[in-house]
């Protein structure tokens, strides 16, 4: 096995890189802006940041925004107003290592069950609250995600018929209610973690706001639950980091949408081990066990 695979998390505002040895040991960090609109300028801030490490890098993982589409390898991302980039090309002939490129719920998935929540476990369905919802699915032990390398996209399936519209073209997206976006827009403040601060604090109008947007949550969840009956539904991403009232209130709003199952599903509720680095530490653990 190679010695040093590196990961990489591309983000909307940073780009996060790390180095693992022997696959599991994180022994360097840094990040960087992200550049938006110019995938070659973005392959060269990446080659950078590797040429910088002070280890060799032997392979390499990237989690990315959008899809990526097989088999061409074509990343999409309305974020970084990307569309069809051949990101993983592009790196080869820059790089001339080896490198896997993934959707970058799909890396953090692979951390859980690399060495996280996941671990060992046959069945289980990751989501990610952030500025948008993301998802992920373990089948028979393995990160699973459909033949086009599509599958997964938990934030866009309908919760609300004819509901509110999606930058995806749809309307009544999961994304559309249970994003910390969505939380901002009920609580009417520009950060989702002031809302939590202030609920966590007793403030009752927030605390009201913060139950609103949970019993939105809990809809999906009773919905996947129902549809997958998972060995775990992980919660990550930044809502995640609520922690305790998040599985607390949530578990009550299961309770009062799904009173039949809700301990069922209680029982299988937890959060991700990861927080920050999941996305870089996925990434090389796929670049590890698909290259």
């Amino acid at each position: 096995m190679t010695k040093y695979v590196a990961g990489v998390d591309i983000g909307g505002t940073s780009v996060k890189f790390g180095v693992f040895e022997d696959g599991r040991n994180l022994i360097y960090k840094t990040s960087r802006p992200s550049v938006i609109g110019d995938p070659d300028g973005m392959v060269d801030l990446i080659a950078s940041m590797v040429d910088e490490s002070p280890c060799r890098v032997g392979m390499m993982g990237v989690g990315t925004p959008g899809t990526v589409l097989l088999p061409q390898n074509l990343v999409s991302a309305s974020n970084l107003h990307w569309h069809n980039a051949p990101l993983c090309a592009m790196l080869n002939r820059k790089l001339k290592i080896p490198i896997w490129v993934d959707n970058d719920a799909q890396t953090q998935l692979a951390a859980e069950w690399w060495d996280g929540a996941c671990r060992g476990l046959q069945s289980a369905v990751y989501l990610t609250f952030g500025t948008g919802v993301g998802g992920g699915f373990l089948f028979n032990g393995k990160p699973w995600r459909g033949h086009l390398n599509t599958a997964g996209e938990l934030g866009h399936f309908i919760t609300h018929a004819d509901g509110l519209q999606c930058a995806c073209g749809l309307k009544g997206c999961f994304e559309m209610y249970a994003s910390a976006g969505a939380l901002c827009r009920l609580g009417k403040r520009d950060n989702a973690q002031v809302i939590i601060d202030a609920a966590r604090a007793g403030d009752a109008e927030m605390m009201a706001v913060f139950r609103k947007y949970l019993h939105e949550v809990a809809i999906g969840v009773a919905s996947i639950y129902m549809l997958f009956a998972p060995e775990a539904i992980v919660l990550g991403g930044g809502i995640s980091a609520a922690g305790d009232i998040l599985l607390h209130t949530l578990n009550e709003e299961l309770q009062s949408i799904a009173p039949h199952m809700a301990a069922a599903i209680s029982n299988i509720l937890c959060l991700a081990v990861h927080r920050n680095d999941a996305g870089i530490r996925g990434a090389a653990a796929l670049a590890l066990t698909n290259l």
